[in-house]
């Protein structure tokens, strides 16, 4: 819910160009629902509060852009691990060309089909719905059996590493060609102002959510991880990377430093 009302936030709240239109994501939510996150919100610090918007932005930028050109080289499978609010498959010009498979925790996935059917949002034919649990069941491979761009954002930091490991290995065994898009949460050694007052922040929001932070890495470790799942291209992101890539000449927009997106390849 908070990354879907970031992501409308940072329409609301940035002036455009904007680096990803998502309001709709925001609509499957009621009031009720809204209100407390639009407080936790406004209780940060305005340089917080931005920086998680834009980061939530990016991030799913990155992995939508990626999935619409994978379209040209074969890939037609958009595969999100995790996906939440994602409204991807409802409001993207190009999602009709792709495959789009929404794996999630079952109660949540549940919980969001009923939602679309209350606002009247067909779910299209081109989207299949896979429940499934993470951090207790591995990744089924019949979902991997083809090339695909799999988006795996804002889930790495709930797991353990060992159910961590788990998920990059299955993808990690995919057709030659497969593509993820997955972010981690960086180890607080080594982070500098204002990335620290953003982590503080973000742990205690999901600690009081009762999602509490269950791993980080240093940027090495992301790159060992993915390495040692097996991936042969492995390129991370870091804010400077992201940046220079979808704010150049944004002055006005600041990715914190906090997260790191990679982009591994089979």
């Amino acid at each position: 819910m908070g990354s879907a009302v970031l992501r409308a936030a940072h329409v609301r709240e940035d002036p455009p160009p904007w680096i990803l239109e998502d309001t709709r994501s925001e609509q499957l939510l009621s009031e009720e629902e809204r209100r407390p996150i639009l407080e936790e919100i406004a209780s940060w610090p305005p340089e917080v509060a931005a920086a998680f918007r834009l980061s939530h932005a990016v991030r799913t930028r990155l992995a939508e852009d990626l999935a619409v050109e994978g379209i040209g080289d074969g890939r037609d499978r958009y595969v999100l691990l995790g996906a939440g609010l994602d409204s991807f498959a409802w409001r993207h010009p190009q999602a009709g060309a792709l495959e789009v498979v929404e794996v999630d925790h079952p109660a949540t996935q549940a919980w969001k089909r009923r939602r679309l059917a209350e606002r009247g949002l067909d779910e299209p034919a081109n989207v299949r719905f896979v429940p499934l649990d993470l951090a207790r069941s591995p990744l089924d491979a019949p979902e991997l059996r083809v090339a695909s761009t799999l988006s795996w954002l804002g889930v790495t930091m709930y797991l353990e590493r060992g159910a961590v490991h788990a998920v990059l290995g299955a993808i990690a065994r995919a057709p030659r060609g497969t593509t993820l898009v997955v972010n981690f949460l960086l180890a607080e050694d080594g982070l500098l102002e204002p990335a620290r007052l953003v982590r503080a922040t973000s742990r205690r929001t999901v600690a009081r959510a009762g999602e509490p932070i269950r791993s980080t890495y240093t940027r090495g470790e992301c790159e060992e991880l993915l390495a040692g799942a097996g991936f042969t291209s492995i390129e991370v992101l870091d804010a400077e990377s992201l940046a220079g890539r979808y704010c150049s000449g944004r002055p006005d927009l600041r990715l914190p430093a906090t997260t790191v997106v990679a982009v591994a390849r089979v």
